[in-house]
C-alpha cells in the first residue's frame, strides 16, 4: 500500500481513537468489524486486527490496537 494512503488511515484511527472514551465502540461497517476502546488502545477480534495491520503501519498498529 502507498505511504500515503498508511498515513491517511493512520489520521483517521488516531482521530477515532481521540474522538472515544473509555469503553467507547468504533464499528468499522466496511469490514463488519468493531472495536472497542481500552487501556488506551483499539481492541478487535483477530479478524478485525488482521485487517487493521494490513492498513497501517507497523509502529502505529502496535500503539494503537490490541486483539481481544
Amino acid at each position: 500500500m502507498e505511504k500515503y494512503k498508511i498515513e491517511a488511515n493512520e489520521n483517521f484511527f488516531a482521530q477515532v481513537l481521540r474522538t472515544i472514551n473509555e469503553g467507547g465502540v468504533y464499528g468499522w461497517p466496511a469490514e463488519t468489524e468493531i472495536f472497542t476502546k481500552k487501556n488506551g488502545k483499539l481492541v478487535g477480534s483477530p479478524s478485525g486486527i488482521h485487517k487493521v495491520r494490513q492498513i497501517v503501519s507497523k509502529e502505529f498498529f502496535n500503539q494503537t490496537f490490541q486483539e481481544q
